[in-house]
C-alpha cells in the first residue's frame, strides 16, 4: 500500500560498513555523544558571563540510493521535510523504496521516515495559524470596538428617546388636563345654557304676567276711574239737590 512519508531530521551515517547493525550502532553513539557533548557544552559555557547562546540548524539531507545498502550509488539527496511516498518497504535492510514529487524512485533508511511533517514546517505552519488568528483577533477586536461604540450610540439614541417619552409624556398630560378642563368647560356651558333657557323661559312667562298685570292695572284704573267719576256724579247731583232744598226752605220764610 502506498503512503505518503516524511524525511525527518537525522545526521548522515558514515562512510559504507560492511553490516547495516553496525551503521546503526555507529550512529546511535555518534547521537549519544552528541547529546552528551551538547550537554557538557551548556553546563561548562552556559554560566560564563557575555556568552552567547545560538542553536544548531535543522537543514539536514537524507541519501536516496539505487539500492538498500550504503554500497550502492546515491540517487540524490532528500531534504529535511520534503514529502515522498512509500512504495515498498524492505525489513531486513530496514530501507524503504520511496518516490519523490518529481517522480524519482530510491531508498533510503526507513527510521529516517516519519508520518507527521518536520517541526520546521509544523512550526511554520503554527506560526502561519497564528498569524491568521492574530489578524482574526485583530479583526475580532476591531469588530468589537466597533460593535461597542455602535452600542455607546444605541445608548445615548435610548436616553435621547426616553427624555423625549418623558417630555412627550409630560405635554400628553398637560393636554389631557386642557381637554379635561375644557370638557368641564363644555359641560359649564351646557348647564348655563339650560340655565338661560330656563331663565328665558321665565321671563317670557314674566312678560305675559306683566301685560297681563299690565292689561289689569289699566283695567282697574279705569274701573277706579269710571268710579270716581260716578261717584262725583252722583256727589254733584246730591250737593246740587241740597242746594235746591236749601234754597226752597229759606224761600219758604
Amino acid at each position: 500500500m502506498l503512503t505518503a512519508m516524511r524525511i525527518q531530521p537525522a545526521i548522515l551515517p558514515a562512510k559504507s560498513t560492511p553490516s547495516t547493525s553496525s551503521i546503526a550502532s555507529k550512529v546511535n553513539d555518534l547521537n549519544k555523544r552528541a547529546v552528551l557533548t551538547a550537554f557538557l557544552t551548556v553546563c561548562i559555557v552556559g554560566p560564563l558571563q557575555g556568552a552567547e547562546t545560538k542553536y544548531i540548524t535543522d537543514e539536514f539531507e537524507v541519501t536516496m540510493r539505487s539500492g538498500t545498502s550504503t554500497a550502492n550509488s546515491i540517487v540524490r539527496m532528500l531534504r529535511s521535510g520534503e514529502a515522498v511516498t512509500v512504495i515498498d518497504e524492505d525489513l531486513p535492510s530496514q530501507y524503504s523504496l520511496v518516490e519523490t514529487a518529481g517522480g524519482k524512485q530510491g531508498y533510503v533508511l526507513s527510521r529516517f521516515l516519519m508520518d507527521i511533517p518536520a517541526a520546521r514546517e509544523r512550526l511554520q505552519q503554527l506560526e502561519a495559524s497564528y498569524e491568521q488568528q492574530q489578524s482574526r483577533v485583530a479583526e475580532q477586536t476591531s469588530r468589537i470596538n466597533e460593535l461597542n461604540q455602535a452600542l455607546e450610540r444605541e445608548k445615548n439614541d435610548n436616553q435621547a428617546l426616553k427624555t423625549t417619552l418623558r417630555a412627550s409624556e409630560q405635554e400628553l398630560a398637560t393636554v389631557r388636563d386642557a381637554a379635561q378642563d375644557t370638557l368641564n368647560i363644555l359641560e359649564q356651558n351646557k348647564r348655563l345654557q339650560t340655565v338661560v333657557e330656563q331663565l328665558r323661559e321665565e321671563k317670557a312667562q314674566l312678560t305675559e304676567v306683566n301685560a297681563e298685570l299690565s292689561d289689569s292695572t289699566r283695567l282697574d284704573w279705569f274701573v277706579r276711574g269710571g268710579a270716581v267719576s260716578l261717584i262725583a256724579f252722583v256727589v254733584g247731583i246730591v250737593v246740587t239737590r241740597i242746594r235746591w232744598r236749601k234754597q226752597d226752605s229759606w224761600g219758604s220764610y
